[in-house]
């Protein structure tokens, strides 16, 4: 037979000499087979060029095994750290029949009309998502309808649906636990709007930080936006600092705020690391990848390649609290936290 002529999966297991259920399940990604025979697999359909009917493979299993991330964006601030995730869900897909369908919307409306669409549909039979809220719509519509998804981030009813996110929680203490050693007593807070979920751990760490570090505490040291700019972070940034008794450190929980922390800063002519200390959150590499900073990270492309595999263990029915998982933060240790004694008055 010529290696150009298209062969069907029956006779590449034959001349693998393997079943066509070993076959198909290593072309699908299934754990339960070995590296060195899924390797043998891939290299045999390829010198043969094999490749699945997936139209045949949907009416067999009456599903599209499609994934689609739908996210809203503000074309004003596009969010880039995104780019990373979905390149893990790419990676997690390589190799097998899914396919995914990426779709991004000007507003909540026009996302929430997207889910609708391509459930009703029947376009796809699997979601991931992100930003999310303390109680979110898309959520209870998935939910309700029985449809496996995972969102990156979590819901307040965590729960009921499977998720993965970082630690919130740890990731501020680590920061606040810093800033604290360096001598720090008036800490302040540039946070994610509260209404969503992570923006809400991390406001009520961050709160709980302070008292238990016995930090000097003010309702004006904490500060959140809606609008994630770098124009928000400036602006916030020159408010605090233009307070009657200013912070000596600030935390942004958004690379934007980062940002615009920084450059207000040095509009001000403010050393960082020594006339006051900014850390934050940062997920790409950019410019202040390159400014010697301390930051929280996610392992963005490892969380996108995760989730896909907490897809394939929703579809062999493991339970969602074995399949939810939380993220450790990585902290990059730069001279940012750090400040000249003098200045710690």
């Amino acid at each position: 037979m010529s290696k150009n002529k298209k062969i069907n999966i029956k006779v590449l297991a034959q001349k693998l000499g393997l079943s066509v259920s070993s076959v198909s399940r290593a072309l699908n990604g299934y754990d339960n087979i070995s590296q060195q025979t899924k390797d043998k697999i891939f290299k045999t359909a390829k010198k043969y060029n094999y490749f699945p009917d997936l139209n045949a493979r949907r009416l067999a299993s009456k599903k599209n095994d499609t994934i689609s991330f739908i996210s809203s964006i503000d074309p004003e601030a596009p969010d880039h750290v995104v780019l990373q995730f979905l390149a893990g869900i790419t990676i997690g897909i390589k190799n097998t029949n899914t396919e995914l369908v990426t779709k991004f919307c000007l507003n909540e409306d026009e996302e929430m009309n997207y889910f609708k669409k391509l459930i009703s549909t029947g376009q796809a039979d699997k979601f991931i998502f992100y930003k999310i809220k303390k109680n979110d719509e898309r959520v209870t519509f998935l939910n309700e309808r029985g449809i496996k998804f995972v969102t990156w981030g979590r819901t307040n009813k965590q729960k009921d649906h499977a998720w993965i996110d970082l630690d919130n929680k740890k990731s501020i203490e680590l920061l606040m636990n810093k800033l604290s050693n360096n001598g720090h007593k008036r800490i302040a807070f540039i946070n994610v709007h509260r209404s969503f979920n992570y923006g809400a751990q991390r406001k009520i760490a961050y709160e709980s930080s302070v008292k238990n570090l016995q930090l000097q505490f003010s309702n004006e040291y904490y500060q959140d936006s809606l609008i994630e700019t770098v124009e928000s972070g400036s602006a916030l940034t020159s408010y605090l600092l233009g307070l009657k008794k200013p912070p000596t450190a600030i935390i942004c929980s958004h690379l934007r705020f980062f940002t615009g922390c920084l450059l207000k800063c040095q509009d001000l002519k403010l050393n960082i690391g020594h006339d006051i200390s900014v850390v934050g959150f940062n997920d790409q590499d950019s410019y202040l990848s390159s400014q010697n900073l301390t930051y929280i990270s996610h392992p963005l492309m490892e969380m996108g390649k995760r989730s896909v595999k907490m897809l394939q263990d929703l579809d062999q029915d493991i339970p969602i609290s074995k399949v939810s998982t939380l993220i450790e933060p990585i902290l990059n240790e730069g001279t940012s936290d750090k400040i000249k004694k003098s200045k710690l008055r």
